[in-house]
C-alpha cells in the first residue's frame, strides 16, 4: 500500500509549525483545542515524537492516515492501484499542519485543526501563516476547475480569487419540512462519497458531477448555479 509513497510538499513549513506545537504541554493543548486530559497527553506525546525523515516504517500515506467521517466514506482502503494513482494526480487534502497533501504523501499523526486560533509565527492564525502558498500551489497544478469538497473551515485557507482558481462548490442538503438544510454529519459523509465517486469513475467534466446519485442524493438544479452544485435528498435516517 505504500508503493509510490511521496513526501509532503510543504514539509519545511510543517517542521516550523511542529517545532512550536511540540512545545505545548497537555494543559495548554487542553485549553487550546478543548480536548480531554487523556487525549491532550496522547497528543503531546505524538507531537514530541514527530519528526523525519518520513518513511513507511514511521508514517502512513495521508489518504489512509485520517479516520474522520469523510475518510470513512471515501473508503480508500478498498481502492485499487489505479484508483490510488489517479487520486495522487487529482485529489488534494488540506491540512492545518501539512498545508496541502497528496493522497500518497507520508505523514505522521498530529492534532491541529485549520481553524485553531493559534499560529507558530507572528500571525494570529494558521490562515495567516499559510497565506497564499496553498492557493498558488493548487493553481499551479489545476488544469480545470477545482471541485471543492472541503469544509468551510478548511476552504477559507485558499485565497482562490487572488490565485485565479476557478472553483465549483459542492453542497449537500436534507429536506426538513418545506426546506432543505445542511446537516453537518450527513454532509461529511456525502463529501467523502462524492470524492470516491470522482476518483473511481474518473470524472473529468464538471457536467458529469451531476450524475452523482448515492445514499438518496440527487442533483437539484433549482438550488444550483454554475459554480455551486447542490445535491438534495428527501428523507434521511434522522428526521
Amino acid at each position: 500500500m505504500d508503493a509510490g509513497a511521496s513526501q509532503p510538499l510543504f514539509l519545511e513549513q510543517a517542521e516550523v509549525i511542529m517545532q512550536k506545537l511540540s512545545g505545548l504541554g497537555p494543559q495548554q493543548l487542553m485549553d487550546l483545542m478543548d480536548i480531554s486530559t487523556s487525549l491532550a497527553e496522547e497528543t503531546a506525546k505524538r507531537h514530541l515524537d514527530w519528526g523525519g525523515p518520513f518513511h513507511p516504517g514511521n508514517a502512513r500515506t495521508a489518504v489512509h492516515a485520517f479516520h474522520g467521517e469523510v475518510y470513512r466514506a471515501l473508503g480508500a482502503d478498498r481502492w485499487n492501484a489505479s484508483d490510488l494513482d489517479y487520486a495522487q494526480e487529482k485529489l488534494r487534502i488540506l491540512s492545518g499542519l501539512y498545508g496541502l497533501l497528496r493522497p500518497l504523501d507520508l505523514i505522521q499523526q498530529y492534532r491541529l485543526e485549520m481553524g485553531t486560533r493559534w499560529s507558530p509565527a507572528s500571525t494570529d492564525s494558521l490562515y495567516s501563516f499559510w497565506g497564499s502558498r496553498l492557493a498558488q500551489a493548487l493553481g499551479s497544478e489545476a488544469d480545470g476547475p477545482v471541485i471543492n469538497l472541503a469544509s468551510q473551515e478548511y476552504f477559507k485557507v485558499l485565497d482562490h480569487k487572488e490565485a485565479g482558481l476557478e472553483v465549483i462548490h459542492i453542497h449537500f442538503r436534507e429536506r426538513r419540512g418545506q426546506q432543505y438544510k445542511m446537516i453537518g454529519t450527513y454532509a461529511k459523509t456525502a463529501r467523502g462519497r462524492m470524492a470516491r465517486f470522482l476518483v473511481q469513475e474518473r470524472i473529468e467534466s464538471p457536467a458529469d458531477i451531476r450524475s452523482f446519485a448515492e445514499d438518496g442524493y440527487q442533483f437539484n438544479p433549482e438550488l444550483s448555479a454554475d459554480d455551486a452544485l447542490t445535491f438534495t435528498r428527501e428523507n434521511s435516517t434522522d428526521s
